[in-house]
């Protein structure tokens, strides 16, 4: 028997045949009997433990930035991980700059006038082709094709203007 078996304080009780016929964690002293599954996250809880533990003696360094990046920390923690503060500050920029450039459409839809901004809509809001638009309007797909082209360079310059 290996010294870690000797130390641990789980064991299965086998019958003559072999067969597991009770998985026994002792608890301050007291056998406690125990499903096939609590009896196997323990162990292997246990196992973790050690393997950590031989990974410390062997040199190599822990580290909980790297467990971090490989997502491993939950895994000896027990629990997510909370974000960093930078990515944090990341995702406030980010939702600001998402908030400008919802802004910034906004005031580039409305200044649009009705019959360019119902295109717009059509189709790139609620997924209409050029030819259904233009079935539905009465004007060949050509000319919506022309108009959409028109009204997409408008927006560029505004977008350029807007931005500088």
């Amino acid at each position: 028997m290996k010294k870690w078996q000797e130390e641990r304080n789980y064991r299965r009780i086998y019958n003559e045949a072999g067969e597991v016929i009770a998985n026994i964690i002792t608890v301050d002293g007291v056998d406690v009997e125990v499903a096939e599954d609590v009896y196997l996250a323990y162990s292997q809880a246990d196992r973790r433990e050690r393997y950590v533990r031989e990974e410390q003696f062997s040199g190599k360094l822990l580290s909980l930035e790297q467990m971090a990046e490989d997502d491993l920390l939950s895994d000896y923690v027990g629990a997510e991980t909370a974000p960093s503060a930078e990515e944090e500050a990341l995702e406030r920029e980010q939702a600001q700059s998402l908030a400008e450039r919802k802004e910034m459409l906004l005031l580039a839809m409305l200044s649009l006038n009705d019959a360019d901004r119902e295109l717009i809509n059509a189709l790139f809001f609620d997924g209409a082709s050029t030819r259904d638009y233009a079935a539905r309007i009465g004007i060949t797909q050509r000319a919506v094709i022309k108009r959409r082209d028109r009204i997409l360079r408008d927006l560029k310059k505004y977008f350029e203007n807007f931005s500088n």
